[in-house]
């Protein structure tokens, strides 16, 4: 009998039936399958080991950081909230610098010269330095604007939010210079709380309203401090929107204790003008917290109104005063015919609000304002829901002139009280 050959283990087949068809099947050599096999225990050891990794990685990095450029949770588009000179302005002071207030903070890196720029006479470039803090954009001529003399600022879409989001569209904007310059020093018109009051709840914080726009780059924790009790510096942050600086302690103050609250000379009005003396102010708190929501105590124009002027503002006063920094206009909007948002500029001034649309409003047409739950008062209390009203325009603009109706004490009074 003839011997039988020994074949290797890789060479062994096997046969199967597939219907009709004989089919070979390879197998593996023993020493492949135990190789196979070792590598993917490997494998498994090396994906588990990665995984490990990656989560103790995640896990040490904590919760999200929004306010990182790579936030991929904000997807809004950020808009110009206000400007300083407004819209349509005249007789600019010369030496002014000129100002964008954003709805929320920019990405700094995007706020420049290439993305901020004022042109005039023409198209003729301003030269110029742009500088960027808080949620305002400045823009310092090089030398004295041109006196009267019409100049074109924008805002264009290469200006993003820390999320990367850009304004959907160029903002655009004008204003006419006088003859002279600004020699005039900024005051500071009014404080919260005002000087000397009491019972001051303890998550409040601190504002000054200067007399006009200051360049926002002086308004730090520098130039507005507090103090209390005695010479004890309160720890907080200070932001600037339209032409008042708020103060923000980073924790409550102190109960039944007096403090006190200072702008120095070295806050600046657009012009570089400095005010002539620090201005210091104090106020005594009490023991509670600020819990009330605030609300909106009256609108112009009011609800349902009718004729309303189409070259009018649109206003909301508030019940208390409110954090500046919330009043822009992502929280205060407008829109008409239907859903069509208008475009416009928000300032914020004492408790009240104004929306200045760009142009003239549409006339015989129904609008919508809106104050969302975005506006909070000075203790971070948001108004407990969206605030809506509605107007319907006429047909004509105002060009009637105002007139002084009343005053006290009258023409002439006689033994006024001092």
């Amino acid at each position: 009998m003839p011997k039988k050959k020994r074949k290797n283990a890789d060479q062994i087949k096997f046969k199967k039936t597939e219907g009709k068809m004989m089919k070979l099947i390879n197998v593996r050599s023993t020493d492949e399958v135990r190789n196979q096999s070792r590598m993917s225990r490997f494998s498994k050891l090396s994906m588990w080991l990665i995984v490990f990794m990656m989560t103790a990685f995640i896990g040490g990095c904590g919760e999200w950081n929004r306010e990182s450029p790579l936030d991929p949770s904000d997807s809004v588009a950020p808009e110009v909230s206000s400007t300083n000179p407004v819209n349509g302005a005249i007789n600019v002071p010369v030496n002014s610098n000129v100002t964008a207030t954003f709805s929320e903070a920019m990405d700094p890196s995007t706020i420049t010269t290439s993305t901020f720029m004022v042109k005039g006479p023409g198209t003729t470039p301003v030269a110029g330095t742009v500088t960027y803090v808080g949620t305002t954009a400045t823009f310092n001529p090089t030398a004295n604007l041109a006196g009267n003399t019409l100049f074109t600022a924008t805002i264009t879409t290469g200006a993003t939010d820390l999320a990367g989001n850009a304004i959907a569209a160029n903002y655009v904007w004008t204003f006419t210079t006088g003859a002279t310059p600004d020699t005039t020093a900024p005051t500071v018109s009014s404080t919260l709380p005002a000087n000397a009051a009491i019972n001051v709840l303890v998550n409040s914080n601190v504002t000054a309203t200067f007399s006009e726009a200051m360049d926002a780059s002086t308004i730090t924790t520098v130039t507005f401090k507090v103090t209390g009790p005695t010479t004890t510096p309160v720890a907080g942050a200070v932001t600037y929107v339209g032409t008042t600086a708020t103060f923000n302690p980073t924790a409550n103050l102190v109960g039944n204790t007096l403090f006190t609250a200072t702008i120095t000379t070295g806050a600046t009005d657009l012009a570089g003008n400095a005010i002539v003396a620090d201005y210091v102010w104090t106020f005594t708190t009490g023991a509670t917290p600020d819990t009330t929501a605030p609300t909106v105590s009256s609108t112009l124009p009011a609800n349902a109104a009718l004729n309303v002027l189409v070259n009018s503002n649109v206003t909301a006063t508030f019940s208390e005063a409110m954090d500046a920094s919330t009043i822009t206009t992502v929280t205060f909007k407008v829109t008409g015919p239907t859903t069509t948002p208008v475009a416009g500029a928000v300032t914020y001034v004492g408790t009240t609000a104004t929306f200045n649309p760009t142009a003239n409003l549409a006339g015989n047409t129904l609008f919508t304002a809106t104050i969302t739950t975005g506006a909070t008062d000075l203790a971070g209390n948001v108004i407990v829901a969206n605030y809506v009203w509605t107007f319907t325009t006429g047909t004509t603009p105002d060009t009637t002139a105002p007139t002084v109706s009343s005053t006290l004490p009258a023409n002439a009074a006689l033994n006024v009280l001092v």
